[in-house]
């Protein structure tokens, strides 16, 4: 049995007590105010702005810390803001296209989880089945030819349908994952490196590797739908895929380049960088399920080995000016996130101390200083969303108290 540290789950309670603070209330909804980044003059950059309701950056997000949180404390402070929360995503869903918004951190898939979550919760069949129809509203949609990755397409919503199709036994569910895998491999880019995917549109520009944006998230796509269907496409592409990011590999610095940042450097190099999004963090996640579902790969465990040693090496050793920020999604707990995975499925418990020790350090360093938490929007300050914000460090600290009733929300799992 685990043993549960309580100042972690005290230290999520005072985020959840904070955002429960600064919801803005309207006719038994509830909303934040918070920073983002936005497309604006052919551009991104933060933009201070209303929080919309996907799972990303918006209510559906902060909506799953306080059913996650209600959960392990019970507080019925807890439970009205997950409520307001919960109607306010509604409200906003109801204008989302159904056709175009597939994924899961993006669009209608990630909304789905909140509310089969929050049903959980509270507790409210009728909720969890607005979840499941939400998801069935999906079929017969057809991905665009470049919003296909992890976050905004059908890479991360893929092993979710089949997930929820196993867990409620709506063969609908699988049909609509194999159909969005149908698009996958019509997509998919054979070369003499590997098979890869353009989810940037950009033709200047090497396709990616990584989880959130990348091939490591598609070769999980793969693997998820080979092991429903044992359709031998989608094995061998997963396999050729990683041939692709195996190329790319930069054994020096133990990590794999990101290949959007050639046009800044002056030496025409990709660098690399060690986040969920991009990186060896999240390509480490990436493999702990690969190694699950692709047993005769002896290349896979030392992959794992490789993202978790460096991952932690620059988890321990940050950078001058301080951990840098901690959120989700290019922060420090999404990093740890990964030692937290690997402790449970490798049965590891060292790692999950380190993770512990970054718990710490935020809970020392910044918490009890009564500084703003460094969060994920850049030149932004303070903001309460999950990948990039508050509700995300929170839904760290939950990990950290117990990992099995706090999923990752950062590797999704058919």
């Amino acid at each position: 049995m685990t043993l549960k540290h309580p100042q972690f789950l005290e230290a999520a309670s005072r985020i959840g007590h904070r955002l429960s603070r600064d919801a803005v209330w309207a006719n038994g909804s509830c909303n934040w105010l918070g920073w983002s980044m936005e497309y604006l003059d052919n551009k991104w950059g933060p933009a201070y702005k209303v929080c919309d309701s996907n799972l990303y950056s918006g209510t559906a997000g902060i909506s799953l810390f306080f059913a996650k949180l209600l959960k392990n404390s019970g507080d019925k402070l807890f439970k009205a803001s997950l409520e307001g929360g919960i109607n306010s995503t509604l409200e906003q869903a109801e204008s989302i296209n159904r056709t175009t918004s597939i994924g899961f951190y993006s669009g209608i898939p990630g909304i789905a989880h909140t509310l089969i979550e929050a049903g959980d919760a509270l507790q409210q069949e009728e909720i969890i089945n607005k979840g499941l129809g939400f998801l069935e509203e999906l079929q017969g949609n057809i991905p665009q030819k470049v919003m296909i990755d992890v976050i905004s397409g059908p890479a991360g919503t893929i092993p979710f349908l089949l997930g929820c199709a196993k867990r409620f036994k709506r063969e609908k569910l699988t049909a609509t994952a194999i159909a969005y895998g149908e698009s996958l491999l019509k997509l998919a880019i054979p070369s003499d490196e590997g098979t890869s995917w353009d989810t940037m549109g950009d033709p200047t520009q090497k396709n990616l590797t990584g989880y959130s944006h990348g091939v490591a998230g598609m070769v999980c796509a793969m693997l998820e739908l080979h092991k429903v269907t044992n359709d031998k496409r989608y094995l061998d592409t997963a396999i050729d895929a990683l041939r692709y990011e195996r190329s790319h590999f930069v054994r020096e610095q133990g990590n794999w380049p990101d290949f959007r940042n050639i046009a800044s450097n002056n030496s025409g190099k990709p660098t690399c960088n060690m986040a969920w999004c991009h990186g060896a963090p999240g390509i480490g996640m990436a493999r702990l399920r690969t190694v699950e579902l692709l047993k005769n790969d002896p290349k896979i465990m030392d992959e794992i080995k490789t993202a978790i040693n460096t991952t932690a090496a620059s988890l321990l050793h940050p950078p001058k000016d301080g951990i840098g920020n901690y959120s989700l999604c290019h922060g420090a707990s999404g990093n740890a996130d990964l030692l937290i995975l690997a402790a449970d499925q490798l049965k590891k418990p060292e790692l999950k101390q380190r993770a512990e020790q970054i718990g710490l350090q935020g809970i020392q360093q910044i918490e009890m200083q009564n500084l703003p938490w460094p969060c994920g929007v850049p030149e932004g300050g303070e903001t309460p969303n999950l990948l990039l914000g508050l509700a995300g460090i929170g839904y760290f600290y939950l990990r950290l108290y117990d990992s099995q009733t706090t999923p990752s929300i950062l590797l999704l799992k058919g």
